[in-house]
């Protein structure tokens, strides 16, 4: 990768010139993201080059699958690499706008503890290290080269090593404890709550301060964006939710989609950053265009049923038309943890109250979310994601205080705590309200060992209670959820024909994912319904095989097919 640009790249007139099968792909790509960065002034495609004018006015872009087939013809045609023209991937760097910046990693009110971490964790973000924590490490070096990614595999994973070569660069750019960092282009924080500690007393330096969340998104962004500009598999599902749908979790974390496991890529922090600037980052946009390019690079095909049911091939398809957006119709909150109940396929103990660090990065996101007004212009609020939404202080926040009568919610929520006084407090601040309830069981018993600490007869009475609300259409729509899992899949046709009868409009059986609740063997072999590729276990499959099934109000997480 060439790291080093000209200095007047960004005024000359660029014209793309796309070699080979598939060019025309890799045109597209580059012109969706560099459009307003760069001056793209043409394009156009060739199977062989034999001449092209020089211009000292303008560079070439070569876009191509066969570099150095490429670089053979263009070299022939008089052409002179780095002088008459780039090829599109040694451009990605200018994605890195925090390249070449200043930055201080500190911590706040100044633990040595917090400031080491910073260093240690900053120099490998700065510098696009791929650590061994990376969930798509995978990804980024199997699909295709790039010497980055070769630097980052000779460097040995060892955080001391990190430490001593961030050290000194460190100390230069601290000049002061009490907030002087004018010689800084940022400043960053290894944790959100020290950043948002720092901007409430400093807040003339507001626009500096960035967390490893968001140096991350920027330095690793030439790294995501070759990934998708090289990745040839292609697939015909039907999927846009990257332009319309924001799932904020723990700690502030923004992803784009309606669920962390199918893409879990952070576009940045709300609790930091500013939330038009993380809807708009550098990875969002690349997300976006592995959308448009059907490429889906980043999405567990395992997981996502969506994609699961699309063909995928290595023959292009034809792009897909989107909407680009402003802001998110659908705004997934999911930012706390707390929960009545400690449930296996959750969590490993019961989580009833958060600590100091918690209850700022949660408050600092509920800010920062009234502030943008996306609460109010979001056509759905979802709340509840990851904790129990009439538990949580921080959900009630989202839920009920607010004087704008707002278009729809849909609460995510496990049923035990939801209450005739829970539904006072709602009714009439939404023109539309949808549950969906965790439930996971027909009987006492399999409910009593899969939702632990919950109360079976209590359930059932708000079940009742809801299916009265549903059937006054005082509801819009009641979905219940069973995560299928070992201990309660032979449930499933029963628990199926409880729901039709009260009138609930959709089950949906779900994996279990194992978030650290089990070791892997013992998930595999105990837990999970499905094997580590995702095939289904014959025992599930001889159960689904039951008429009630096959009923038009189920629906799967997994491709039944």
């Amino acid at each position: 990768m060439v790291n080093k640009i000209p200095a007047n790249l960004k005024t000359k007139d660029l014209c793309l010139i796309g070699i080979g099968t598939g060019c025309n792909k890799l045109i597209s790509d580059f012109k969706y993201i560099f459009d307003g960065k760069l001056k793209i002034v043409d394009f156009a495609e060739y199977d062989i080059i034999t001449s092209l004018p020089k211009n000292n006015n303008s560079f070439y872009v070569c876009c191509t699958y066969d570099r150095k087939g490429a670089k053979k013809q263009l070299d022939a045609a008089g052409l002179k690499y780095k002088i008459d023209y780039y090829f599109a991937e040694d451009l990605f760097c200018l994605l890195d706008d925090m390249k070449e910046s200043k930055i201080a990693f500190v911590s706040y009110p100044g633990s040595i503890r917090g400031w080491l971490k910073s260093i240690i964790f900053g120099y490998a973000a700065k510098h696009a290290i791929i650590l061994p924590e990376n969930k798509y490490g995978a990804v980024l070096k199997g699909r295709y080269e790039s010497d980055r990614i070769g630097a980052g595999r000779r460097i040995l994973f060892i955080y001391a090593l990190y430490l001593i070569l961030g050290l000194p660069s460190a100390l230069l750019r601290i000049h002061s404890k009490k907030g002087n960092y004018s010689s800084c282009d940022h400043i960053c924080f290894c944790d959100v709550s020290d950043s948002v500690r720092f901007i409430k007393d400093y807040p003339t330096v507001v626009n500096k301060v960035i967390t490893l969340e968001e140096l991350l998104t920027h330095t690793m962004a030439p790294l995501y964006m070759r990934a998708v500009y090289f990745d040839r598999r292609q697939n015909d599902c039907s999927c846009d939710t990257p332009f319309n749908t924001v799932w904020i979790g723990r700690y502030g974390t923004a992803r784009l989609c309606d669920c962390p496991d199918f893409l879990d890529i952070s576009c940045g922090n709300i609790g930091v950053t500013d939330i038009s600037d993380v809807w708009h980052s550098p990875l969002a946009k690349i997300i976006r265009l592995s959308v448009i390019n059907n490429t889906y690079t980043f999405c567990n095909e395992k997981l996502c049923a969506r994609l699961a049911g699309g063909k995928t091939t290595e023959s292009f398809l034809e792009r897909r038309e989107v909407i680009e957006r402003d802001h998110p119709l659908t705004l997934n909150f999911a930012c706390d943890y707390l929960c009545n109940l400690h449930c296996p396929s959750c969590r490993k103990a019961l989580k009833v109250k958060n600590d100091e660090d918690e209850d700022i990065q949660i408050d600092s996101c509920i800010d920062a979310l009234l502030k943008s007004g996306w609460l109010d212009k979001a056509d759905t609020l979802l709340v509840g994601g990851g904790g129990e939404a009439f538990f949580s202080g921080h959900y009630k926040r989202v839920l009920y205080d607010t004087n704008v009568k707002r278009n729809s919610i849909v609460i995510m929520t496990n049923g035990t705590l939801f209450s005739r006084r829970e539904w006072d407090r709602l009714e009439g601040k939404y023109e539309h309200v949808s549950f969906l309830v965790s439930v996971d069981a027909a009987t006492k018993e399999t409910y009593e060992r899969v939702r632990c600490g919950g109360n079976f007869e209590r359930l059932m009475e708000n079940m009742d209670f809801l299916s009265d609300l549903r059937k006054k259409n005082k509801v819009d729509k009641v979905t219940v959820i069973l995560i299928v899992q070992r201990a309660n899949y032979k449930e499933i046709p029963d628990f199926i024909r409880w729901a039709k009868d009260k009138g609930f409009d959709n089950v949906n059986l779900s994996h279990i994912r194992n978030w650290g609740s089990f070791d892997d063997r013992d998930f595999y072999e105990n837990v999970s319904m499905f094997d580590k590729n995702g095939k289904i276990k014959p025992e599930l499959a001889a159960v689904l095989k039951d008429p009630a099934c096959c009923d038009e109000i189920v629906s799967m997480s997994w491709n039944p097919d």
